[in-house]
């Protein structure tokens, strides 16, 4: 039962941290933007701080300990970083890609986390603790157990579904573009070789590289260049790797727009 609580309110508040997410970026940039790894209407890591928090002060409630606003924040403020930075790792590490970037902002770490943005999430768990978590855990114990397991099961189905779907298209588009890696170095290879001799040709190869290239990108579903376009930059330690697939992925949003 607690489990099915606890599935029910991460689901709430990775919704109420897209719904953040998306009014921050839009505001931003000027312009719409879907915020978070999957196609639906969540933020994950929102959800798992806020359940986290909540979870941690009500353990501390329980046992009868004084937990003062200023412990909270300082949880709040490191339990983020910690969050943000596994997270951020453990993307970069499965996609090569970065989510989010901190690397312009002072006081960064490998622009996975600043100082700033700790301490911005550190008020964010004030406002869940104090606010966001008892008016939601309090209509959350207005429904009916049954329904709160029949909830949780249809939560947890539909983000797997959805992980599957951000996976396996994001592991297609960077298969594509080793494909396409492969065959523009061998186009430049046969280029360096036939110089003198084919320099026709070689016009037209340097001619026909960016049309091939917005083949490949019109080519792409609409839920590649979804999944693809929140992506903000690749990252490799190969700097002309990383190069060429931001250039790609620069095209794709510019095709979006």
């Amino acid at each position: 039962m607690w489990i099915s609580r606890y599935v029910c309110l991460f689901t709430i508040y990775s919704f109420f941290g897209w719904i953040y997410e998306c009014i921050f970026c839009t505001s931003r940039d000027k312009a719409w933007q879907n915020r978070g790894f999957l196609f639906g209407p969540v933020c994950p890591i929102y959800g798992t701080g806020a359940v986290a928090i909540s979870l941690i002060a009500h353990m501390v409630e329980k046992r009868g300990v004084d937990f003062p606003v200023w412990q909270v924040f300082l949880i709040a403020v490191l339990g983020s970083a910690v969050l943000e930075y596994v997270t951020s790792w453990v993307l970069e590490t499965a996609f090569h890609a970065m989510w989010w970037d901190y690397s312009d902002m002072p006081f960064n770490i490998k622009g996975r986390i600043s100082l700033f943005t700790s301490l911005g999430f550190g008020l964010a768990g004030l406002l869940v603790v104090y606010i966001i978590a008892p008016y939601t855990e309090m209509h959350m114990n207005r429904v009916a157990p049954l329904t709160t397991e029949l909830l949780s099961l249809c939560a947890i189905a539909l983000f797997a579904a959805d992980l599957t779907l951000t996976v396996t298209l994001l592991l297609h588009f960077d298969r594509v573009v080793l494909r396409f890696e492969d065959s523009f170095n061998r186009n430049m290879e046969s280029l360096v070789k036939n110089t003198m001799e084919r320099s026709s040709f070689i016009k037209e190869g340097i001619t026909t590289t960016p049309k091939a290239i917005y083949d490949r990108i019109n080519s792409m579903s609409e839920f590649v260049k979804t999944a693809v376009g929140r992506i903000h930059r690749f990252r490799y330690v190969d700097k002309n790797k990383a190069d060429e697939r931001n250039g790609l992925l620069s095209m794709i949003k510019r095709k979006r727009k």
